[in-house]
């Protein structure tokens, strides 16, 4: 086996961390993540990008900030000239393959990926670019929904279910990510191997099949540890989100809420099993001694907190992930110091053992290898938000326990996450040395007086080309998964048995961990 490890990077959809055992949460069964968590490094305080899919997981593929890539919303292409950690790892010997979900917008949906398993659950056209001036936002408009954002009454769908779109997605990425396993195992190309295996759960709606919202009662379900607050008591810019998301057009009552909870939590069990799957599958493939296993999610979800739902805000429970990363080679630990997304780039590059002159991108992360040597971490670490529901980019700098978040078009909010963990009180404009620094910091990344202006022009050009490219023969960029061809495991002309039989057999590789 090659002595470079190899890598799986397991992605899922909307998880805040603060539900999950690891990170607090009472409620949640999750026996699978739990024992990742238990042999792994638990980053406490890991931020997504952006709290929206594809910007997140864009950011978290270059190892840069969203905006200095172009990916400003949903509707944003991920240009083919820009270098992922799939792409790193291809040039230096690695074998790259995907199934299931990273949102990939324009024609080129491999990104660095040799292999890709499954097609994307989302459209990979322009078709989800928001409109293109949301600066005169109108509460009293007449809304109607538009491509690509989530909606409150599906709060009210919450419930068991015999199946679900994302369901069959989650089933065929699964399928398809453990067979690839056995085949690699059965196999003769000895490169080491760097799979992502993304899902589309527990992205709302929150409803599951009976097997999992069985797993917990009415009675189990934690109430939002900050109640409902009434629309014209919050901030500005949720204030704005409430109308963007139409909480106006629908009253949830204290039942909805609860219904929404159990939904999720059951979700998340569905996730834990599918995790559980696959590391079965590591394990029974011979490959779980030599391969490290980073667990995240693109962002997270307010999940009633506040009153707010799904994301596009910067109150942690939306930018907040899990981020646990188990290496063969080192010990257990937990690391409080802030870490993003942004760091697994330049995390993925070290454990490969690429570093130095052959880095050739700049870079928004640092590697949290020495995280996982008890060495300290340090620094800030950076989100933003641009898209619907805000009318100018807002932008989040958090460093030790004080955030801050800066607009053109919001006052300021600032926190003192060790007094104030759950964000209640904004102590912005109080004299706090460190909110001049990060304000500072702020200033010098972001270009808040132009990048509006580079948004709306980004979108206006999108929606130009949309349009046309939707106008007569369309040429579908979604990718289709090949077919398979004569070369498989099953039996074809001149297969003789039992030798064609025996060529699919597999031995377990070891014995199988009690867990």
């Amino acid at each position: 086996m090659s002595e470079k490890p190899n890598i799986l990077l397991f992605m899922v959809d909307q998880l805040t961390s603060f539900v999950l055992n690891t990170y607090g949460g009472t409620v949640c069964k999750t026996p699978n993540i739990d024992a990742l968590a238990a042999k792994g490094t638990v980053f406490e305080n890991a931020y997504c990008p952006y709290p929206l899919c594809a910007p997140s997981r864009f950011g978290m593929m270059s190892g840069r900030l969203p905006s200095r890539i172009g990916a400003y919303d949903n509707g944003a292409e991920f240009t083919a000239s820009t270098p992922t950690f799939a792409h790193y790892l291809r040039a230096h010997g690695y074998y790259t393959c995907i199934s299931g979900k990273m949102h990939f917008v324009g024609p080129d949906q491999f990104h660095g990926f040799e292999e890709r398993l499954t097609t994307e659950i989302y459209p990979a056209d322009m078709s989800w670019t928001p409109d293109a001036d949301f600066r005169h936002y109108n509460k009293d408009e007449e809304r109607t929904y538009t491509f690509g954002v989530s909606t409150i009454d599906t709060v009210r769908d919450a419930g068991p279910v015999a199946r679900s779109m994302q369901i069959d997605y989650d089933e065929d990425v699964i399928h398809h990510a453990v067979r690839e396993l056995y085949a690699r195992a059965r196999g003769t190309d000895d490169r080491p191997f760097m799979m992502t295996v993304s899902l589309t759960h527990p992205h709302d709606p929150y409803v599951i099949t009976r097997e999992f919202w069985d797993l917990y009662a009415d009675e189990d379900i934690d109430a939002p540890q900050i109640p409902h607050i009434p629309v014209e008591e919050r901030d500005a810019h949720s204030q704005s989100l409430y109308y963007h998301y139409g909480q106006d057009k629908c009253e949830l009552r204290d039942q909805d809420y609860r219904n929404a909870r159990r939904g999720y939590y059951g979700m998340i069990s569905y996730v834990d099993d599918l995790f559980g799957r696959l590391m079965r599958a590591l394990e029974d493939s011979g490959y779980a001694h030599n391969t490290v296993v980073l667990f995240a999610s693109d962002h997270g979800d307010m999940i009633g907190e506040r009153g707010m739902w799904f994301k596009k805000t910067l109150f942690n429970p939306a930018v907040q992930v899990p981020l646990i990363i188990a290496h063969p080679g080192h010990k257990p630990g937990r690391v409080a110091e802030p870490a993003s997304l942004l760091d697994i780039f330049p995390t993925l590059l070290d454990i490969a053992g690429i570093e130095g002159d052959a880095i050739k991108t700049p870079l928004d992360g640092r590697s949290l290898m020495p995280a996982l040597r008890d060495e300290a971490l340090s620094g800030p670490v950076l989100a933003e938000h641009i898209d619907g529901g805000t009318s100018a980019p807002r932008v989040c700098v958090r460093d030790g326990e004080k955030k801050l978040v800066i607009s053109r078009a919001y006052p300021p909010q600032f926190y003192d996450l060790a007094a104030d963990p759950l964000e209640q009180t904004n102590v912005a404009g109080q004299g706090d040395p460190d909110e001049t620094r990060l304000t500072q910091l702020a200033e010098e990344t972001w270009p808040l007086d132009t990048l509006l202006d580079d948004v709306i022009a980004s979108q206006t050009a999108r929606k130009l080309i949309d349009n046309a490219l939707s106008t007569g023969r369309e040429e579908l960029w979604d990718f289709t998964p090949r077919p398979l061809t004569q070369n498989t495991n099953y039996v074809r002309r001149d297969d003789a048995f039992p030798n064609v039989e025996r060529r699919g057999y597999l031995p377990y590789k070891t014995e199988r961990t009690q867990s």
